[in-house]
């Protein structure tokens, strides 16, 4: 079994829309999904920010000892050439604590490689399934990188090619566990984009906000109703994009480890 780790509703709503999935209960206001079919990862969802990503692994882990664990989601790209319904697979995945005033000092011994199993699959899902996409790292930082020089200073300091807000927590909770890891997230917001403040939900839950908060913003900042309005067709995108690679991922996934098993008894 596989378990799909995600932070919100939005990302997974096509993945969950193109199975068989019923929702089973989840502690705190976590929502998970369990597929009725072997080839779909059961669904995690647990909301923006480290320690939700931290604390949702751990329960998935307990619930349902995965045989490997794959965290999805959002991420804004950090490179000119990545664009929004991009693709990017972690090479590694990089924590960096703390606000952008204390990122000059890059601690780099903070960052560790998927499971070579995983990345295969992932490689082979995003090239079948003709989906653009980027290798290379993505860092995880703590407050969402909403500013275009925020974004190119990541991309430039550490040579990261996107940012998230819960990767590095969720892998390393698995490492620690013992578990195989991947990491795969599809590009929001392209590097220049100067989104708006509302996309920040670091320690918030899973479930969508709903219009009433939306109008509010706006109303408040009227500045960025096209900002909102790029960024809501850039999350249609971006979630298509997961929602097609996630079913090449598990059929890749499942014939490398069948071709796996099969040579080891031969």
């Amino acid at each position: 079994m596989i378990v799909a780790i995600g932070s919100l509703q939005r990302a997974a709503i096509g993945i969950i829309r193109s199975g068989d999935y019923s929702p089973i209960d989840a502690p705190e206001d976590f929502i998970a999904f369990r597929p009725e079919s072997d080839n779909l990862p059961v669904v995690v969802l647990g909301g923006s920010g480290t320690e939700r990503a931290a604390r949702a692994t751990k329960w998935a882990i307990d619930e349902f000892s995965p045989d490997a664990i794959i965290s999805f989601g959002f991420c804004g790209a950090t490179k000119d050439h990545a664009r929004s319904g991009d693709i990017v697979i972690a090479a590694r995945v990089m924590d960096l604590p703390g606000t952008p005033f204390e990122w000059s000092i890059v601690d780099d011994t903070n960052s560790f490689g998927p499971d070579r199993t995983m990345l295969l699959a992932a490689r082979t899902a995003v090239e079948v399934s003709g989906l653009d996409f980027h290798h290379g790292t993505i860092v995880t930082v703590s407050k969402v990188a909403t500013t275009p020089g925020t974004k190119r200073w990541l991309g430039e300091a550490i040579n990261a090619t996107a940012a998230d807000t819960e990767a590095h927590a969720i892998a390393d909770v698995a490492s620690k566990a013992g578990i195989p890891w991947g990491v795969v997230a599809s590009v929001l917001d392209d590097r220049d984009f100067d989104a708006p403040a509302i996309i920040d939900r670091v320690g918030s839950g899973p479930n969508e906000r709903g219009y009433a908060a939306y109008i509010k913003y706006v109303t408040n900042n009227p500045q960025d109703l096209p900002s909102l309005m790029r960024l809501g067709k850039a999350s249609t995108r971006a979630g298509a994009s997961l929602t097609t690679f996630m079913s090449g991922f598990m059929e890749a996934y499942s014939a490398i480890t069948t071709a796996a098993e099969t040579t080891e008894t031969e």
